[in-house]
């Protein structure tokens, strides 16, 4: 018996690297006919997923005549925030019904008090996603691993009887803590077996967690990405060079969440130690792909040292790079996936973070005085093989296939 009206699933996600892997799981949803997505696009989502052609929904969608005093607070705490914000009406509907979830939880006095102490990272709004879901009516909720907003509508979907997916971005290491619940989304999709294990252990089902991957890596192994790599490798005259990667950083004077002391010289220390052993080598290059707004790092003139900046796009670099340097950078990951060998520099404060070597994606795990040894060992390694791998959209879509 077909349905009368086609499934509704609904994609929550906040910005950066959540959206995007909820866009090309929405738009492969859309393009196989068998539900209608709608993305609820949280602060920074919103243009990327309109940008995208998605069907987006916020927080400003859902504010009623009986949000008055929400309004308000929404709009002493956007004066607060101390920078310019893109959508003021929508930031003044998130941060009032956000704010009135919690107060209602746990009263104006605490609520002010976790506020001030914790930021947005004190809101869970579930109440708001009970309204939203209700009149959404979805048959499925897909959220990643993110607090907040995405959280409270996996919560919600739970109370009112929706099937809920979480997609994992990376390894889940302070997420753990509600998605290490068995009760926590139907589904969890994750990286890899590493992560997979690292669920189990804390408490959900082997039958709960599957190894999808992370869909917003998939363009990194397209054709045309592996052919522009070539290409950049024929044109700089690199094909019988190792072409080493460095990805700029930044070491803070303390951890932004627990204080912990980080020392801000170590990216540069990193830094001076591979272009040492580089400049030792008349077979090597390294590429320096500093951060978009970040100054050049100062480096010696020589024709082995390449700036290859944000206008270098990332995956063709990374099939033009045989190995990628890195502290914690997400482009160290990204390198693995499309087949570069990877070195992580240990002793930053975000090691706890990005534990690359634990979970088999960094080859090693060394500090600044071990990198000469380490590059020594890995630079003549074989890529990895990308080009067998099933990309992890389609694998997401099997597992939402399954409510659906």
């Amino acid at each position: 018996m077909t349905r009368a009206t086609p499934a509704k699933v609904l994609f929550v996600a906040y910005g950066s690297g959540h959206v995007k892997m909820v866009v090309p799981l929405a738009q492969a949803l859309a393009a196989s006919g068998r539900a209608e997505p709608v993305v609820l696009a949280l602060t920074t989502a919103a243009p990327v997923a309109r940008a995208a052609g998605l069907t987006v929904i916020q927080f400003k969608d859902f504010v009623t005549s009986g949000d008055g005093a929400a309004l308000q607070r929404g709009e002493r705490l956007m004066q607060g925030l101390g920078g310019p914000v893109a959508d003021p009406q929508e930031t003044v509907a998130y941060l009032g019904l956000s704010m009135a979830d919690l107060i209602d939880e746990v009263g104006a006095v605490k609520a002010e008090l976790a506020y001030r102490q914790f930021g947005r990272q004190a809101f869970l709004p579930v109440r708001t996603l009970h309204r939203i879901l209700r009149q959404v009516a979805p048959d499925l909720v897909v959220c990643t691993n993110s607090p907040r907003a995405e959280r409270a509508a996996v919560l919600a979907a739970r109370q009112l009887g929706i099937p809920s997916i979480c997609v994992v971005d990376l390894f889940a290491i302070d997420e753990v803590k509600w998605i290490g619940a068995p009760d926590y989304a139907d589904q969890v999709c994750v990286l890899n077996e590493s992560v997979r294990q690292f669920l189990v252990a804390a408490g959900r089902s082997e039958d709960q967690v599957v190894v999808t991957g992370n869909p917003g890596f998939d363009a990194l192994n397209a054709p045309a990405a592996l052919a522009q790599g070539r290409q950049i490798r024929e044109q700089r005259g690199w094909m019988d060079r190792h072409v080493i990667l460095w990805p700029t950083q930044v070491e803070p004077p303390f951890h932004p969440f627990d204080g912990h002391p980080g020392d801000t010289t170590l990216p540069g220390r990193a830094l001076a130690a591979v272009m040492r052993w580089v400049l030792s080598r008349a077979d090597c290059v390294l590429c320096i792909r500093p951060r978009a707004g970040e100054a050049l790092p100062t480096v010696p003139a020589d024709p082995r040292i390449v700036f290859t900046g944000q206008d270098w796009p990332l995956a063709p670099l990374l099939h033009a790079t045989d190995l990628v340097v890195t502290l914690n950078s997400t482009v160290g990951l990204e390198g693995h996936l499309a087949g570069c060998r990877l070195i992580q520099v240990l002793d930053s404060v975000f090691d706890h973070a990005m534990p690359l070597a634990r979970y088999g994606i960094a080859d090693a795990a060394i500090p600044v005085d071990e990198i000469p040894r380490a590059l020594e060992h890995w630079v003549d390694a074989p890529r990895l093989a990308t080009h067998l791998q099933t990309p992890a959209t389609q694998r997401v879509l099997a597992v939402m296939g399954r409510f659906l």
